[in-house]
């Protein structure tokens, strides 16, 4: 099994940042940031959105996240920077 180290997100938004939305990657986990790094300007382009703006950002993860459900959580500041937290839930067993 591959060790997953980075997650790739793409958010696209209206001129004005008022509506910003997910864009879907064809692959979000990458072994190393900068992997990820690498073919973000790509994945950029081949996104095919029609958004004004579109951010992208790679984000160090580590595998817990991935092991669990997690939520991600984005933002998108006013000079253009994208943020990524990842919060992981908290894992339930059922006893008896």
């Amino acid at each position: 099994m591959e060790h997953v180290a980075a997650f790739m997100l793409l958010v696209g938004c209206s001129g004005d940042l008022s509506v910003c939305k997910e864009i879907p990657v064809p692959v979000p986990a990458y072994e190393t940031v900068a992997e990820c790094r690498q073919e973000l300007p790509l994945q950029i382009r081949l996104s095919g959105t029609t958004d004004k703006r579109v951010y992208g950002a790679c984000k160090e993860v580590s595998e817990d996240v991935f092991q669990q459900s997690a939520t991600i959580d984005w933002s998108v500041s006013r000079d253009g920077q994208l943020s990524i937290t990842f919060d992981a839930e908290p894992s339930l067993v059922a006893s008896r």
